[in-house]
């Protein structure tokens, strides 16, 4: 899931990721053996490159508002 914070530390909007994407993941951030992102992870630009086709907005690694968490395979 990709995580979108306001300046108020609200949560503004979500975006739940395919399965598939959890491989690509795993270099950049802890994934269990099941497929769940452990914690929640700052945005990095590596991390933003994998997840920006299934978010409808420009994600913005450097603001400290996008975070990547629970992401869980399928099967």
């Amino acid at each position: 899931m990709v995580e979108k914070f306001g300046a108020d530390g609200f949560l503004e909007n979500s975006w739940v990721l395919p399965p598939d994407v959890v491989e690509p993941l795993r270099v950049h951030v802890d994934v269990t053996p099941q497929g769940w992102v452990v914690d929640a992870w700052p945005m990095t630009s590596g991390v933003a490159v994998i997840v920006q086709p299934w978010v409808d907005e420009p994600v913005d690694a450097g603001s400290g508002a996008w975070f990547v968490s629970s992401v869980q395979a399928a099967g």
